[in-house]
């Protein structure tokens, strides 16, 4: 089952409004924000840092809706929607509205709603929680461009236009590429002709991909503008200039069962420090994914809520574990716990 943001370990999501109805999100929002005019904060997640997220959270999908009360790209609630001034579906909004909005909610409470962006691994920076609205483009219609520097790129490529493009080449579709590749930074300028200084910026693209270095626009250099984690423009003395933001280069890898050792007669070593109520962290993945092999009700979400609690507080109680609490007296997960998971013939059924 895909992780989403929001995510409990009882399946029920909101992590936004637990505790507050969606009216009193609302009237804190209203009234904690400040906005901003054109000079919008230079730090923010790059785009490559929301590609990977949205990757953990919907595949990537904007209009996906599972029935589940969690919609879009970025699995808002209804209630967390309203709070960053959305209407009607999120998952109904363009992709360039959702965009928007999951930025206004990083920028007040970080990367908290998103169990995903611990999953991905995601780091905040200075414009998380800072309660400042960025400004709202001239329109939803187009792609919107995250405020991780000056510009950053859109994540999904349009179709490649079906030809080739090489030095001296004028072209509609070039501008597209062109003013792509400006938004990663490089001195490139969309005036849809293909010059020396597009020329440099195939060449540095293909190298940071990997890819042949033809100094051509094919198929895959095309992709490359959109799908690669660009991480700066080439630099006057031969270096990269960063483009700002935060993440450029993370790539969300799902942890595997494999990985967690699940099904092992022998607990993997434990984590270094107590796993306890309201975390969201990768080592509980590995230890639901394992109570539940020994019947517990426990799907991976890799956040300790109240199920999670209810499975450790059992095992504890089953395997006579003393000791290992939180700092609210709640049993949490220690090294005992965590190997009483793997070796202890306890039943969580």
């Amino acid at each position: 089952m895909r992780r989403f943001a929001f995510t409990s370990a009882a399946g029920v999501r909101g992590a936004l409004s637990r505790g507050l109805t969606a009216a009193t999100v609302v009237a804190l929002a209203m009234a904690s924000l400040v906005f901003l005019g054109a000079g919008s904060a230079a730090a923010d997640p790059s785009a490559n840092a929301w590609y990977q997220l949205r990757m953990c959270e919907s595949s990537n999908r904007y209009d996906i809706n599972t029935g589940n009360g969690y919609y879009g790209a970025y699995q808002f609630s209804l209630g967390t929607w309203a709070s960053v001034g959305g209407t009607g579906l999120p998952s109904a909004a363009t992709s360039a509205e959702q965009d928007y909005r999951a930025l206004i909610l990083y920028r007040k409470r970080g990367w908290s709603p998103w169990t995903c962006a611990v999953l991905v691994g995601l780091h905040e920076d200075a414009d998380a929680r800072s309660g400042v609205i960025p400004p709202p483009p001239p329109n939803f219609n187009t792609p919107y461009n995250f405020a991780g520097g000056a510009s950053t790129p859109t994540a999904a490529p349009p179709p490649w236009p079906g030809r080739q493009f090489a030095k001296g080449d004028s072209s509609e579709d070039l501008k597209v590429w062109q003013k792509q590749l400006a938004a990663l930074g490089y001195d490139v300028i969309g005036t849809g002709y293909f010059g020396p200084s597009t020329q440099k910026a195939v060449l540095d693209l293909q190298k940071r991909g990997s890819l042949t270095a033809t100094g051509s626009i094919d198929a895959k250099t095309w992709d490359a503008a959109w799908t690669l984690a660009a991480t700066g423009s080439p630099g006057t003395s031969g270096g990269t200039a960063s483009i700002g933001g935060t993440d450029p280069n993370v790539v969300y890898k799902p942890q595997t069962k494999a990985d967690c050792h699940v099904g092992d007669a022998t607990a993997p070593p434990a984590p270094s420090t107590l796993l306890a109520y309201g975390q969201t962290k990768l080592e509980i993945q590995c230890f639901q994914w394992q109570a539940a092999t020994k019947g517990a009700g426990l799907s991976g979400t890799a956040y300790f809520g109240d199920v999670t609690l209810g499975v450790v507080t059992k095992l504890q109680q089953l395997t006579g574990i003393t000791g290992e609490k939180d700092s609210a007296g709640r049993p949490a997960i220690g090294p005992k716990t965590w190997k009483a998971a793997w070796e202890s013939t306890a039943s969580l059924k």
